[in-house]
């Protein structure tokens, strides 16, 4: 046992038979000298393990960081231009394509086509074995010829912030003190280069310095794909090999980086953007709803009469009201329960429905998410069990109806595989995307309204959240809970997601909060708990509801990588570990195997483009701009009805 310990203290500086405390403050001395202790595995100093594993993760994901923003960028501002035109409609379609393509996917599809098979790229290693390191052409040749393909499926599916770019142009194009640079005669050029783009860019600032840390925390999937020793490489080699002190030093490594670039956002943003000056009496970031407006007074006081305030939660649905809902609905007199169910129904389900169905996004995005529901509830059980031996071995795709996406090594359906792992992926899904919503509503809500202490208190639990790396630490709870339950999986993958939105959710409730029709609320004793619930909330549920399937495409992306890499137990079926289990098989390498790892790829690709395109069509509800050019296109319709004579409309009956 002394022997043991001995060990033990060699590799990690702590004594084992000293008190807890003591060694954690022996554990934080050591830290603060700079002394990471000694890898277990690789029998050397952490400090020189990670030394020389940052630079080259650096170079790859700052290379890819820029090409990401000056590329979508300058093909966002070109969107712009072009609005409403045919090469608009096909640049913004081709984008959201590659949004929805998670980058281990282009990763592994770029491995396999261009690296295994046709042999352009190297397919693992930084350099080439032959090559010096140093400041000569042979090295940095090498070196960009081996980054070429990781930092290549980072680019092409990070390109989504082109998106970003366009509707930030856009907005500003819409903006008076242009028109006043037009009439004042500045130039084309000029107004672009001053005004337009500085200002659609500053939105997406705060997100590129914080992309800067949380890149590190991406790295780890994407190094083992590559076999590129990086931070994230070793960090999954610790993982597998149980090296807690390499462990703990590659953790503490990203947690730095992402610290560090949330730190120089909050401290250059005031700089080059004066209007966030004044951030410490308002919060100034966050999603801002401008079709708030003030709710009927007189409405309030009416019911208000007689000298007792009237309970929120008494009072009668009015789909009139702003506020509560967020696009137009015909007025229905609600006389019974009846018909207060069926309005509540025709507000928040039909109308939305109708409105989602007359846009192609809406509609496609719905068809894609209702055929997975259906697949992973109904598909069960109308499609059989896959059992090995069933069919032919390694047999492709569209062979036979029995089969039709093909077959594994074991002969079992790919079709069948898919279906029976998609129960589990909904569950995690689920519990995910609610357990992040709901978490960032409540904590956002409650900061944002009550202020003060628990102001504080929530936003620096927010703050400690947001600097974590979400990927490393699921990577890290995963080794040590082991968990099984696809519903813990899905909250686990989502454990410091909420923290974002809690703080966009908490800049709009400061502006919501000092509304008029909220201090009226106040003014008649109506509790905070029914203030939050019917006068705050339905203005917040809009972006809440965009999150929520963003979050939802989040726990797909990482519960399919991380099941691929092997970090969670296979103890259900998912599409992850269909991939994993395909490229144990060579999968990547023989050609006639790749269609057993492409199938769950391409089912992540669509479900992740359904989810978009539900996202997408949602803005035609809840944005204020396009809710009121739609009511202006269907008063021009309706005009044009009118100017009809009635003897034109009969004889066209």
């Amino acid at each position: 046992m002394d022997e043991v310990n001995r060990i033990v203290e060699t590799y990690t500086g702590l004594n084992p038979g000293a008190p807890l405390w003591e060694q954690y403050l022996t554990y934080m001395m050591s830290l603060s000298q700079g002394d990471l202790g000694r890898s277990i595995v690789f029998d050397e100093s952490v400090n020189s393990i990670l030394a020389g594993a940052v630079p080259w993760t650096v170079f790859v994901m700052s290379v890819s960081l820029f090409l990401i923003y000056g590329l979508g960028i300058l093909l966002g501002a070109f969107l712009a231009y072009v609005e409403g035109t045919r090469l608009d409609a096909i640049g913004s379609s081709l984008v959201t394509i590659l949004t929805s393509i998670p980058y281990y996917v282009a990763a592994l599809v770029m491995l396999a086509v261009l690296g295994f098979n046709l042999g352009l790229f190297p397919t693992g290693g930084r350099i080439a074995s032959d090559v010096t390191v140093g400041l000569n052409v042979p090295f940095v040749r090498s070196l960009v010829y081996h980054a070429t393909l990781p930092v290549l499926s980072m680019v092409l599916t990070g390109l989504g912030i082109a998106l970003s770019m366009r509707a930030n142009s856009i907005q500003v194009l819409g903006e008076d003190y242009l028109r006043v640079a037009q009439l004042r005669g500045l130039s084309s050029n000029r107004i672009v280069s001053r005004y337009v783009v500085p200002n659609a860019v500053l939105p997406m600032y705060t997100g590129m310095m914080i992309s800067i840390g949380f890149m590190f925390g991406g790295s780890v999937i994407l190094e083992r794909i590559f076999t590129y020793p990086g931070v994230g490489y070793y960090l999954i080699e610790a993982i597998d090999r149980r090296d807690y002190t390499l462990l703990m030093g590659g953790f503490l490594v990203i947690t730095i980086a992402v610290v560090i670039g949330i730190f120089i956002a909050d401290l250059t943003y005031g700089k080059i953007d004066p209007r966030a000056g004044n951030s410490g009496k308002r919060e100034a970031y966050g999603y801002r709803l401008s079709s708030l407006k003030l709710s009927s007074l007189k409405r309030l006081f009416s019911r208000s009469s007689g000298g007792t305030a009237e309970s929120v939660a008494d009072r009668d649905f009015e789909p009139g009201r702003v506020g509560e809902v967020p696009f137009d609905v015909p007025e229905i007199e609600a006389e019974s329960r009846r018909d207060k169910y069926s309005q509540l129904f025709q507000t928040w389900v039909v109308v939305p429905g109708k409105i989602l169905w007359s846009d192609w996004r809406g509609k496609v995005g719905l068809l894609i998410v209702a055929g997975f529901v259906l697949m992973g509830t109904v598909g069960v059980r109308l499609v059989d069990t896959p059992s090995p031996g069933e069919h032919e071995r390694m047999a492709g795709p569209f062979e036979s109806l029995a089969y039709p996406l093909g077959t594994d090594i074991m002969g079992q359906d790919l079709f069948s595989i898919i279906v029976h792992a998609t129960p589990s992926m909904l569950e995690m899904i689920l519990a995910g995307a609610v357990f992040s919503t709901v978490m960032a509503t409540i904590v956002g809500l409650v900061s944002g309204y009550v202020g003060g202490a628990i102001d504080r208190i929530l936003m620096m639990i927010t703050d400690v959240m947001m600097t974590i790396p979400g990927l490393p630490l699921i990577i890290v709870l995963a080794a040590i809970l082991e968990p099984r339950s696809p519903y813990v999986v899905g909250i686990l993958l989502t454990i410091n997601a909420w923290a974002g939105l809690a703080r966009s959710i908490r800049s709009q409730v400061l502006v919501i909060r000092e509304e008029t029709y909220v201090e009226t609320a106040r003014i008649m004793g109506v509790s905070v708990s029914d203030i939050l619930t019917y006068e705050v909330s339905p203005n917040i549920m809009p972006y809440v509801l965009i999150n929520f399937m963003n979050s939802a495409r989040t726990v797909i992306f990482s519960s399919v990588g991380l099941y691929f890499l092997g970090v969670f137990p296979f103890s259900q079926s998912n599409w992850g570990v269909v991939m994993n289990v395909a490229q144990q098989n060579n999968a990547l390498v023989v050609w006639d195997r790749f269609h057993w790892i492409l199938v769950p790829m391409l089912t992540v690709v669509t479900m992740s483009y359904g989810l978009i395109l539900l996202s997408q069509a949602s803005d035609q509800i809840f944005n204020p701009r396009l809710k009121a050019k739609r009511q202006e296109q269907d008063e021009i319709e309706e005009d044009q009805q009118d100017s009809i004579p009635p003897s034109a409309q009969t004889g066209t009956m």
